[in-house]
């Protein structure tokens, strides 16, 4: 069980599921484009979903490292904006994931409860952030918790499902739909903008 086979599995899974969404790709289809037998890949991942939830891993790892704060950093609104594109830059490399949500969701208890668990340490991060920014003089404060639980749910929403917004409209999602996120997330946030940062 090499990492560099599991790698190669994840990385022509994405692909497939990215050209023909999850529904329409086997695991029979994935050990083929790798030119490997449907029992060599099963020694590595039992089914689809476990791929899945391979691939979710990696997402999840993603956006932990883009909406780090790096030690001694002065938050500024170009740091937030390059967040936020960082996000859209993810989840065009995903894409298959956020199109397939709710059916990848409903199929797989064990992915859903990480998801799950995921979007609530997202939302109480992004309530950090806000604070964060807050502290720093970029963002006026909020108001109460309602209103900063309110702020950050909102701005998940544009953030998760900006995306699958734009992509139902039988377009491929492109650069600039990424922009016109990140102009969505100052819009949101224009009000809080302190000085110069609007």
């Amino acid at each position: 069980m090499t990492p560099t086979t599991k790698n190669r599995i994840l990385d022509t899974a994405l692909a497939l599921f990215n050209e023909r969404g999850t529904g329409n790709v086997t695991t029979n289809h994935i050990a083929d484009a790798l030119g490997m037998s449907p029992g060599n890949l099963y020694y590595h991942y039992r089914n689809k979903a476990e791929i899945v939830r391979g691939l979710f891993a990696r997402i999840t790892a993603d956006w932990a490292t883009n909406y780090a704060v790096p030690p001694a950093t002065m938050p500024s609104i170009a740091m937030m904006e390059a967040m936020v594109a960082g996000n859209f830059e993810i989840q065009a490399r995903y894409r298959f994931f956020f199109r397939d949500l709710t059916l990848l969701l409903n199929a797989d208890a064990e992915l859903a409860s990480a998801y799950r668990g995921s979007r609530e340490a997202g939302i109480g991060n992004t309530k950090f952030l806000i604070n964060l920014f807050t502290e720093a003089g970029v963002v006026a404060p909020v108001g109460d918790s309602e209103a900063l639980d309110d702020m950050a749910q909102l701005l998940w929403l544009v953030g998760d499902f900006w995306l699958v917004f734009k992509d139902s409209g039988g377009a491929e999602f492109s650069q600039a739909d990424m922009d016109q996120g990140v102009r969505l997330f100052r819009r949101i946030l224009t009000p809080h903008l302190k000085g110069q940062s609007k």
